[in-house]
């Protein structure tokens, strides 16, 4: 950890949306009203796949916009934060999706989800508040190109926090997530896998992101 004395740059905490899904657990039968009331105070919209392309404003990011996508889970497709809006949206398929937050089997583990990727693009949020007059183009990069989407500065701190959370997931303290980076056991994060077959100099910024993360 010599190095991250070297290391200058600070991340980005991501939102805590802990309230939010406390008020969502208190609700029976979920609507996608109730949600969406509980999420836009935090600049969080559940929307379908049509209404997240109309927000879109140039035309390479709409073709790149995965209509066809499967859910990843529980009818959650995908999340992405929207630099003109500056809106957090989880795109879903909302039949499925409102079915299975109202399952009790399995309902935790979605919210576990929604939490991890709610976390990861409240810091892409911050990123785009902290640059105003820069004109970002996050949506027109897509993991269709994964060397380049994931090598991305803002994607590396982001991807950092998400590999912390889904270690925590597993009940990992922080010593364990430290020394998970310096083994080469895979297994533990689809994150941690990705980045281990990246370029050396996006394998390093991302350990020194996961670090930062850890000892701020």
């Amino acid at each position: 950890m010599i190095y991250l004395r070297r290391f200058n740059e600070g991340v980005i905490k991501p939102y805590n949306f802990d309230e939010c899904f406390s008020e969502l657990g208190n609700i029976e039968n979920i609507t996608i009203d109730d949600i969406n009331r509980i999420f836009n105070q935090v600049s969080v919209e559940f929307v379908d796949v049509i209404y997240f392309k109309s927000k879109l404003q140039t035309n390479k990011e709409i073709e790149l916009v995965p209509e066809n996508m499967p859910s990843l889970f529980g009818g959650v497709r995908f999340a992405a934060h929207n630099v003109y809006t500056n809106i957090m949206y989880i795109c879903i398929i909302e039949d499925v999706f409102i079915s299975s937050i109202n399952r009790r089997h399995g309902k935790e583990k979605l919210i576990e989800f929604l939490n991890e990727i709610l976390r990861h693009e409240s810091i892409h949020k911050q990123q785009a508040e902290k640059r105003p007059n820069v004109t970002i183009r996050n949506l027109e990069n897509s993991p269709v190109n994964p060397t380049k989407y994931f090598s991305s500065t803002d994607e590396i701190m982001a991807y950092a926090q998400t590999f912390i959370d889904q270690c925590r997931q597993r009940k990992m303290s922080d010593g364990d997530i430290i020394q998970q980076l310096k083994s080469k056991r895979g297994g533990v994060s689809w994150v941690d896998d990705v980045y281990s077959k990246l370029p050396f100099d996006v394998i390093k910024r991302f350990k020194k992101y996961v670090y930062k993360y850890i000892t701020d």
